[in-house]
């Protein structure tokens, strides 16, 4: 896995937008999954969430999150100690 954290998810959905703005205020990086775009994301997405899409799907090592609140997101954050990014990209 390139990042440490990946997000499964539509654009549409407001609850994935405040977890990706989060991320990206907090400087961590994650790989963005559209399942509406990719296939093998959608059917992720159904398999680890007993076959209903629910959004965002967090992935962090083999934790998976499903709609996390932003506390729920934070703390297992910091519970695998992923920190912000301190590349200039």
């Amino acid at each position: 896995m390139a990042n440490e954290v990946e997000v499964y998810e539509t654009d549409w959905c407001g609850v994935t937008l405040g977890v990706r703005k989060y991320l990206m205020n907090a400087r961590i990086p994650y790989e963005y999954h559209n399942i509406e775009q990719d296939q093998h994301a959608d059917d992720f997405v159904l398999t680890m969430s007993d076959g209903r899409r629910r959004f965002p799907l967090v992935l962090m090592e083999e934790r998976i999150l499903t709609s996390p609140t932003l506390s729920e997101l934070q703390q297992a954050l910091d519970d695998y100690r992923v920190r912000p990014s301190t590349s200039r990209d």
